[in-house]
């Protein structure tokens, strides 16, 4: 454990931190090895656990993770929660698909969480089984990220719970532009309940 607070001495815990902050003071390879970073869907970009996290194998605050991810990824207010996301905070959907949806202004891109657990669990190293602890505590099954533009982006608000979220009227101008670019069946079908309503 000595190891790992001196890295969090230098760097912080419960942080975001890219691979080029870390070789400035440390080696990558060994943070990777030792599991002090948690890789995160983004290249480049890792995850510093809590000790409490760290003991556990297992992200807390699986809110905060990704509103802080997106943020330090995309910018504070180039990214919001759309489309089913938004539509469940608002109370317009219901299922528990463990799909989360956010509009950016970076290409579209389809994260699938639930083939790395997969992969993950058919290595038979110990860091890929905290790995796939760590993933699995997030409870998401798929990301879908669509590429929006600067006028939906102007059109969010800040939810001190979620973060940025877009306005409700805008969930189906969303679910208009990009429901012919989804493949996803179970995507299409919440879109066809929103628009139900």
């Amino acid at each position: 454990m000595n190891g790992y607070q001196d890295f969090i001495d230098k760097f912080g815990s419960g942080i975001f931190i890219t691979s080029s902050e870390i070789i400035k003071k440390y080696s990558l390879q060994k943070a990777l090895s030792s599991l002090y970073i948690i890789p995160t869907f983004f290249r480049g970009t890792y995850y510093i656990p809590t000790s409490r996290e760290r003991k556990g194998h297992f992200i807390e605050r699986k809110q905060d993770f990704f509103t802080t991810l997106f943020d330090v990824h995309y910018g504070k207010k180039k990214w919001y929660w759309g489309l089913s996301t938004a539509a469940r905070h608002y109370g317009l959907e219901w299922s528990a698909t463990r799909i989360l949806e956010i509009v950016a202004l970076e290409k579209t891109k389809t994260i699938n969480v639930s083939d790395k657990i997969l992969s993950l669990q058919k290595k038979k190293s110990y860091r890929s089984a905290m790995l796939e602890k760590y993933l699995s505590s997030l409870d998401v099954n798929v990301i879908f990220i669509h590429k929006g533009n600067q006028k939906s982006l102007s059109l969010i608000k800040i939810d001190e719970t979620i973060g940025p979220v877009c306005i409700k009227e805008q969930i189906l101008k969303d679910i208009e532009k990009f429901d012919s670019k989804i493949r996803d069946y179970n995507l299409k079908k919440i879109y066809k309940r929103i628009r139900s309503q």
